[in-house]
């Protein structure tokens, strides 16, 4: 194994920091529109600032109301610090014991993530590439499991980190095994990390006894071993049915995330939203570099010098919001230098350029018109 890897393996787990999550709506706050995504008040709030604590807690209650499956709409709770009642996923020492099938960027990040946790055991991986899954088990333990089936019996959370084309196969590969008696489902969490897909992909899971949702990191996961870290700054959206999307949205508050809840019909313009701002800003920044090429820059020099003005825009969108942020020609209402723009640039570069000034030139009035400029 590389020298590099060293630093990847596994160490002692570390107690969570205070991850607050909001209140409870007070009754009779307005719900939101349909489809809108909104803070997670309910879904672990009051948690402590350990999550053992609460996984207790929630094992205690599961064993005084077994029968409680499917419960309502957030409408059970324990009256230990606010908690949610999850399914019985957590009977027994209060432990998540956590099984993660696919081994690649997300996989490998998030398990490490939540493995720090002191309320979660990572279990083990499952994956096509025997090597990749020995890798992910000694960068974040656990053992390497032969087949999806094998991962579920072990883990009372599972995490399916696959290709979006191969989620559906993995649930289908396990609904077989739960409907030949060869894998019980009942009361297990089965969770995928798409941000296009909905929790509807694990097709009949409520009639197995599983409960599902979806939890997608709003971040740009670029590593298999070096993100983990950074995961702490991402919030997260959570879509699916209510206990496990409860259970979910606790265990990641303890870590201190942001979650929200989506519903699964709005999950596509979700993705694109996230491709947005996240994939096709490279895109920008490489068409920026290009021009930058024709300038005379060698395009290492031209990445380069582009680096500090993304930053600081980045960094400037993030603190004061997009309005705040605007600069340039557009904001001016310079359409001389604007046209003086599109006059040099060609094809996409051109494209971009001006539907891109027409979106700032949005702004522009719509800031006009919530500070009474615009008559």
């Amino acid at each position: 194994m590389a020298a590099g890897f060293e630093q990847r393996t596994r160490r002692g787990r570390v107690d969570e920091g205070a991850g607050a999550g909001a209140p409870v709506p007070a009754a009779g706050t307005a719900a939101p529109a349909a489809g809108a995504a909104v803070p997670l008040a309910s879904a672990g709030a009051g948690a402590p600032a350990s999550l053992a604590p609460v996984v207790d807690a929630w094992g205690d209650a599961i064993a005084a109301a077994p029968e409680r499956i499917p419960a309502p709409r957030h409408a059970a709770r324990t009256a230990v610090e606010g908690a949610p009642v999850p399914p019985r996923v957590c009977a027994g020492p209060g432990r998540l014991r956590v099984a993660v099938i696919g081994t690649g960027k997300v996989g490998c990040s998030l398990a490490r993530y939540l493995g720090e946790s002191a309320a979660v055991d990572v279990v083990g991986f499952c994956s096509r590439d025997e090597a990749h899954a020995h890798e992910a088990v000694e960068f974040a333990g656990g053992t390497v499991f032969a087949s999806p089936v094998e991962a579920a019996r072990a883990a009372n959370l599972l995490l399916v980190t696959t290709p979006d084309t191969s989620i559906a196969d993995v649930w289908d590969e396990l609904a077989r095994a739960a409907r030949t008696g060869e894998l019980c489902l009942r009361d297990k969490l089965v969770v995928h990390c798409s941000g296009a897909l909905a929790s509807s992909v694990f097709a009949g899971a409520r009639e197995l006894g599983a409960h599902v949702c979806s939890a997608h990191p709003f971040y740009a996961v670029s590593s298999r071993f070096d993100c983990w870290r950074e995961l702490g700054r991402a919030s997260f959206t959570l879509e699916g049915d209510d206990w496990a999307v409860d259970l979910m949205a606790g265990l990641l508050r303890a870590r201190g995330n942001k979650v929200s809840r989506i519903a699964a019909g709005a999950k596509t313009r979700y993705h694109a939203a996230a491709v947005m701002a996240s994939n096709l800003v490279v895109g920008l920044y490489d068409m920026a570099a290009g021009e930058l090429v024709r300038c005379g820059f060698d395009r290492a020099e031209a990445e380069a010098a582009l680096a500090p003005l993304f930053l600081g825009n980045a960094e400037h969108i993030a603190k004061d919001g997009v309005e705040a942020s605007l600069t340039g020609p557009a904001v001016r209402g310079d359409h001389t230098t604007i046209d003086v723009h599109l006059s040099c640039l060609e094809g996409r570069d051109r494209q971009a350029y001006q539907l891109l000034t027409e979106q700032l030139v949005d702004i522009v009035r719509r800031r006009a018109a919530e500070t009474g400029l615009l008559a």
